[in-house]
């Protein structure tokens, strides 16, 4: 398979979420990850009266960095994010460009007043960068709730799918790349 994923932390992400995510993509996408951090003001895409960030605004930013055709991004922020006409989103892709974005902030049980899982948290950041990334390779939500594609209104919708495709959009991944 041609191509590899970057990931791009657009401020200060711990590292070791940085890791889990390059070795799961490089296992899940069968291709190389590379982090490439990336000090970019989040600034002009916050919102003051919303207090969140807007992500396609984000997503404008990551796409103007040079990528090598086959080529994907994944922009990884630290911040509440949201989409026109949605209250937040836990990220978004520009299926054209091949540049996604997820954020961490909701992933968290603290988040929450719920106590830390950072397996929980490692987990989720997975499945929602999978999620995006697939959209990249021109796959759409799926109905099948275990699916990693399937759409997430929740966190529990993230924490009932898997990390993984479902035969069907496995299929279809191979059909793209």
């Amino acid at each position: 398979m041609g191509g590899r994923i970057i990931l791009r932390p657009l401020a200060q992400i711990d590292s070791p979420i940085l890791e889990i995510l390059k070795q799961g993509l490089s296992q899940t996408f069968n291709c190389s990850v590379e982090i490439r951090a990336l000090t970019l003001s989040l600034d002009d895409a916050y919102d003051l009266k919303r207090k969140q960030y807007l992500a396609p605004q984000l997503l404008s930013a990551l796409r103007s960095f040079k990528m090598e055709p086959g080529d994907r991004c994944l922009g990884i922020v630290d911040v509440d994010l949201y989409s026109t006409g949605l209250n937040f989103i836990f990220g978004e892709a520009d299926i054209g460009s091949g540049v996604a974005i997820v954020s961490l902030y909701r992933l968290r049980q603290e988040h929450y007043g719920l106590p830390q899982n950072a397996g929980l948290f490692r987990n989720r950041a997975l499945k929602e960068s999978v999620h995006e990334l697939g959209h990249t390779y021109h796959l759409s939500h799926c109905a099948d709730a275990k699916c990693v594609m399937h759409f997430s209104n929740s966190l529990a919708d993230t924490d009932i799918k898997g990390t993984g495709f479902c035969k069907r959009c496995w299929q279809r991944l191979g059909e793209e790349r």
